[in-house]
């Protein structure tokens, strides 16, 4: 009989909400959770598939399940199961893979994996709920978590497989995310980050937009900090900028993924937007809310991307005001526009370019966190470290390091930074 039940969650933040969202469903059903570490009856790896590595991470979370619980049954769940059903099942140890939308119903299925039935539920996302109802997350000392308030995407550039797996571009009821903020700011959370596939897409059949959510959440709730995940750069309302810089409970904080600096990649990738009206829309951000920080998401060795391409995407992260990104490498996947293109870029290039944007990306955090040496910032504490340090974020997304005797543990203080170690900042605390 399944009693005990681990997680491993691989990919996004939104991967990362609905984990919580079924395991608190199965808590709140008499399951035990244990750490990944250590042995279950039942593993829930929530997969991931954007890329060949994510794959491959995901096969290795079942190698690591199968070697900490060799009795346990493990369940694959999530964009590899929707992606690719019969390989995973073809995997050893596997016995049960659920698809996006029926990874919500999972106790239905544990009664067939207990008979050693192994079985595969990948229904159609585009005919599918895939929202969990409201309900609330308790995870012991967790400060911050996150919110699904929307899913799937009608953006369909060419290189994403991410339409194929999650649907079409949906949004959750608006009084459903205010009730869960609510609900969660009584568990004690401190910081919402709210999540999903293209948040600027979320729109209500009463016609709220994405903007209109974060309005009305700061408005109905006692949330201490809101923070805003992945946004596209065409979908960053002037509205929202201006709230942002009036509303101090809204993190200054913004992720706007580019994917590259050259307007004839973005026209290849399908991008809606060109470089210019990025710059734009950056520069205004940079121009109105003091101390922000914005991050952006890059991708190296799409099929045709020269050395010329390539420099103008350089160019492009080194004038902006841009204080970080993330880096990845083209992968093909099945059924994509980019799938039927030939490759033109060796593994080789596609590595020598990635590191080149990480050291580069490495080098800007470190200038954006030096501008606030004698600053004050107001930071989250979420752990204590190894060396005895407290850790937290500050609003926009600074590590700060502070001594304290007393617990600071899930307290929002404000620190003034008197050094900079790299990209992590060290503080004294001046005032709660």
């Amino acid at each position: 009989m399944i009693k005990t039940v681990s997680f491993r969650t691989l990919g996004c933040r939104l991967n990362h909400s609905e984990s919580d969202s079924i395991q608190f469903e199965l808590q709140s059903a008499g399951f035990t959770i244990v750490n990944n570490k250590t042995p279950a009856d039942l593993t829930i790896i929530n997969s991931c598939a954007v890329t060949r590595q994510a794959e491959a991470k995901t096969r290795g979370a079942i190698a690591a399940a199968r070697r900490i619980s060799p009795r346990g049954k493990i369940t694959v769940v999530g964009c590899y199961s929707q992606l690719s059903p019969d390989d995973l099942m073809d995997l050893k140890g596997v016995d049960l893979v659920l698809g996006n939308s029926e990874k919500y119903r999972i106790r239905d299925f544990l009664e067939a994996i207990e008979k050693e039935q192994v079985e595969i539920h990948v229904g159609n996302v585009l005919e599918e709920n895939t929202f969990p109802a409201v309900g609330v997350i308790s995870k012991g000392d967790r400060t911050r978590t996150q919110l699904k308030v929307q899913d799937g995407c009608d953006y369909k550039c060419s290189y994403c497989v991410i339409p194929l797996l999650r649907g079409r571009t949906r949004s959750r009821d608006f009084q459903a995310c205010i009730d869960e903020t609510k609900m969660l700011v009584d568990h004690g959370y401190k910081e919402i980050v709210l999540s999903g596939i293209n948040i600027g897409s979320y729109r209500t059949e009463a016609g709220q937009d994405f903007t209109d959510l974060v309005e009305g959440i700061l408005e109905k709730t006692a949330i201490c900090r809101l923070r805003i995940s992945s946004i596209e750069p065409d979908l960053i309302s002037d509205r929202l900028i201006s709230i942002m810089r009036n509303e101090p409970r809204l993190c200054r904080h913004f992720h706007i993924p580019l994917q590259h600096g050259s307007n004839e990649m973005l026209g290849w990738m399908r991008r809606r937007y060109r470089i210019e009206s990025y710059q734009e829309t950056v520069a205004k951000i940079a121009d109105q809310i003091p101390d922000v920080c914005i991050g952006t998401d890059v991708l190296v060795g799409y099929p045709g991307e020269t050395d010329k391409h390539f420099q103008k995407m350089v160019d492009v992260l080194q004038r902006l005001p841009i204080a970080y990104f993330h880096v990845f490498r083209f992968s093909f996947r099945p059924g994509t526009p980019a799938s039927q293109i030939k490759s033109t870029v060796s593994p080789s290039v596609k590595k020598e370019r990635s590191e080149l944007l990480r050291k580069l990306s490495k080098s800007k955090k470190v200038h954006y966190v030096r501008g606030f040496s004698g600053k004050e910032l107001s930071v989250l504490f979420e752990k204590k470290t190894k060396l005895g340090l407290y850790e937290g974020l500050s609003d926009n997304y600074i590590t700060v390091n502070v001594k304290s005797k007393e617990p600071l543990i899930n307290r929002i203080i404000k620190i003034a930074i008197t050094q900079v170690n790299g990209a992590t900042a060290q503080g004294e605390i001046t005032r709660d």
